[in-house]
This record gives C-alpha cells, sequence and structure tokens, in this order.
C-alpha cells in the first residue's frame, strides 16, 4: 500500500480541542503509523507519532511549548515554557485513550486556582511568587483517561524546589468543571525526602485540599490540620482516587 498524505483545516480531537492546519504522512502497511503536525486549537505547534496496537492506533505527542499547548486546550490558563511529552494509548469505546503526560520545566503563576490554594496555606513568600516570576516545576507527571466528555486523573504531581502538588479526580472538557483532590507540600527540596512514603509530588508535611468549580472561579479547600498528619497514614484521612472503569 501506498503511503497516505493528508491535509485537514481542523480535526476535531474531544469537546473543546481540536488539530488545526493538521498535515500527515500515514503508511496502512502492518496497520496504521507515521507522523504527523499540526496547532492545537489553532495556537502552538506539536509533532506525533501515529503507531498501531492491538485495540487501535496509538499516539506520541511532542511540543516545545507545554504551557501553550495546555492554554490552547483549554486546560491551563496561565503556565509557560515547557517541554511536552504525550502518550495516548487506545482503550476500548469511541475516542477514548490511556494517556501518559511528562513536562519538565515548566513555569506557572497567577492562576486562579493556585493563588487560591497557596493563600490558604499561608507559606511565607510561595504566594508572592506565584504571583511575580511564577513558580518553577521541574517535572509534571500524569496518568489519565481521556475521553470525549472529560479527563480522568488517576495519578498526577507537579514537583518544584519551592513546592510539590500531587493530584487526582475529574476534570470536565468544554465547561472546566474541576472535581480534585490532592496535597500540597512546600519547601519540597527539603519536604521531599519523606517521599518513599508517599505519592509522587508528596512531602512528609503537606497539605489535603480539594479543588473543584472552574479554573476561573475555582472552590478551594484546604485542610489545615492535615500538616500533623504524618505522611505514611495519609491515605487514611483522604478518598482514593478515581478507578479506571475496565
Amino acid at each position: 500500500l501506498e503511503p497516505v498524505e493528508i491535509r485537514l483545516d481542523r480535526l476535531k480531537v474531544s469537546e473543546g480541542i481540536a488539530l488545526t492546519a493538521f498535515s500527515a504522512s500515514l503508511d496502512r502497511a502492518g496497520g496504521l503509523h507515521g507522523t504527523f503536525a499540526a496547532r492545537v486549537n489553532g495556537g502552538p505547534r506539536i509533532t506525533g507519532v501515529v503507531a498501531p496496537q492491538a485495540a487501535g492506533t496509538a499516539f506520541r505527542i511532542r511540543s516545545e511549548d507545554a504551557g501553550g499547548v495546555l492554554k490552547a486546550a483549554g486546560v491551563y490558563q496561565s503556565s509557560r515554557g515547557g517541554e511536552m511529552t504525550l502518550t495516548l494509548a487506545p482503550h476500548p469505546g469511541e475516542g477514548v485513550y490511556d494517556g501518559k503526560l511528562e513536562i519538565e520545566r515548566i513555569r506557572t503563576s497567577s492562576a486562579p486556582a493556585l493563588l487560591e490554594l497557596l493563600g490558604a496555606i499561608s507559606v511565607v513568600g510561595l504566594l508572592e511568587q506565584a504571583q511575580q516570576e511564577g513558580i518553577l516545576f521541574q517535572t509534571v507527571e500524569a496518568r489519565f483517561r481521556l475521553t470525549p466528555r472529560e479527563v480522568i486523573i488517576s495519578s498526577g504531581s507537579a514537583v518544584g524546589a519551592s513546592l510539590g502538588i500531587s493530584m487526582d479526580g475529574t476534570y470536565r472538557l468544554g465547561s472546566g468543571e474541576m472535581d480534585l483532590s490532592g496535597v500540597l507540600s512546600p519547601i519540597y527540596f527539603l519536604n521531599g525526602l519523606g517521599r518513599i512514603f508517599t505519592r509522587k509530588g508528596e512531602g512528609l508535611i503537606g497539605f489535603t485540599y480539594t479543588l473543584k468549580g472552574t479554573p476561573d472561579e475555582p472552590k478551594v479547600s484546604v485542610n489545615p490540620l492535615s500538616i500533623f498528619t504524618p505522611a505514611m497514614f495519609r491515605e487514611l484521612f483522604r478518598k482514593p482516587p478515581p478507578k479506571l472503569p475496565e
């Protein structure tokens, strides 16, 4: 079979997310595989690789502007920079994928949800840092399931010298409705020494939180007493992460 060259003005991925100026070079011999390039909702450029799997077609997507991709996709509006790798493996069901996101060196600032969380824990310097130059996260990782309507995060973390965050829950595409929870661990370069007892992104000392509403109008709740809960017992006082249906 001859390779296929594809050019599309717009390719809808899910609610609120479309690839524009889409181009691909695909080969159908032995299963669909090849490469593609596009812009996310008319914004930052991404490149990708397509590979066959038993359940369908898998994708590996890269970008040198992770913050721009997250903003254009409507996922997160207040980050910049970062190198991103996103892997999507097909799962039974139309438009359903199991995903892994990895980002290196992304800076975030002035996001209402983040400012609300940092304001609630009242750690000296962190709120000012977020409002000014922003907080640098060396690594961001997430495992999730993507459906046409929502992202179900089974485990997520963002780790920097000044702050560590763990996160799981659901995010509705299009509306931006959140139902997330996790732990905030300040001064992570010291606090993270206890991470052998915790999930990634969490330190020995941390504040449990819940985050609902939308990114523009977040509803934040932080349990200040959770800082006194030893890390190894933290799981007893919070709901488990969402289980991904088979």
